[in-house]
């Protein structure tokens, strides 16, 4: 069996799993690396190689510790992988080969609230309505790109005001909208999405020009095009950031609504944001000397 062959069974599997696209490509590129390193096309995974292979990134490559975490990571399902078919017994990943990382004790977020609405403003004055709604759909609800673009008519509620989604891990959760995003959606169904001729066919409140379920890298092209910093991600954070910091939502209501599996994750937005750290630790008062 030939490595291509071996790699779509892999995806397959992950598929089965319920794992995103977007985690596939990476695990699959990530494999694809460590395959392309050793020059062969093995069935299995060597122990001695695995470990050779993270000094490499480690000492020759000068990876930081969270990439090689990541392809460890990757090896490790695909390693899952080998002996749920049968063609490996033994695991070549070990828990003590990951490297130790400091927990990260800023926010992420690295935009402000009156950059993103520049940044929703321009979308409207430049693109057509489908896109500046998806968009402002991101900057009000704190939906991953994904999640959006899943979003089914049938699950659209806009006199509770709410939206069920399909999260990570294939998880169902229903989410809050405010105004701004019911006002948005309403007129992009009333006055927008009918001119599509996939209108009529299309299950997705957000319909492609090809018919078929829009993909997160058309929307990330038009980020791109319109600004070098601020990424549909980027905007997940600034909904979160600006939800705590304004009172919007407690720690808990913005787990639920960001559709996190462990409050942890959410609690990094409680942490400082380095921006302003920076801005602070600036100040003539925190200059010593």
């Amino acid at each position: 069996m030939n490595n291509q062959n071996l790699l779509s069974q892999y995806q397959n599997y992950l598929t089965q799993l319920s794992k995103s696209p977007k985690t596939i490509q990476e695990y699959t590129k990530d494999i694809s690396k460590y395959f392309q390193h050793y020059n062969t096309q093995p069935t299995t995974l060597q122990r001695d190689q695995i470990l050779s292979y993270k000094n490499y990134l480690q000492n020759t490559k000068n990876i930081n510790a969270k990439s090689i975490n990541r392809a460890l990571s990757s090896l490790k399902s695909y390693n899952e992988f080998l002996i749920a078919t049968k063609q490996q017994n033994n695991l070549a990943i070990l828990s003590q080969d990951y490297i130790k990382v400091q927990q990260q004790l800023t926010s992420p977020t690295n935009v402000t609230t009156k950059e993103a609405i520049r940044f929703i403003n321009k979308i409207k004055e430049k693109e057509c309505f489908r896109n500046y709604a998806i968009v402002t759909v991101i900057a009000n609800t704190g939906l991953r790109i994904s999640e959006v673009l899943s979003i089914k008519l049938n699950n659209i509620y806009l006199d509770d005001y709410e939206i069920t989604v399909i999260g990570k891990g294939n998880k169902q959760r229903t989410i809050i909208i405010n105004k701004m995003v019911v006002d948005v959606i309403t007129e992009y169904l009333t006055n927008h999405r009918n001119k599509s001729k996939y209108a009529d066919t299309s299950e997705y409140l957000f319909v492609s020009n090809k018919g078929s379920k829009l993909k997160p890298c058309t929307i990330q092209r038009i980020f791109n095009e319109h600004s070098k910093k601020i990424t549909p991600h980027s905007l997940r954070h600034t909904f979160a950031t600006n939800a705590l910091e304004n009172n919007i939502l407690d720690l808990r209501s913005l787990q639920q609504q960001l559709g996190h599996s462990n409050l942890s994750t959410t609690q990094i937005y409680t942490h400082p944001n380095k921006t302003k750290m920076k801005k602070q630790l600036n100040m003539k008062e925190a200059c010593i000397g």
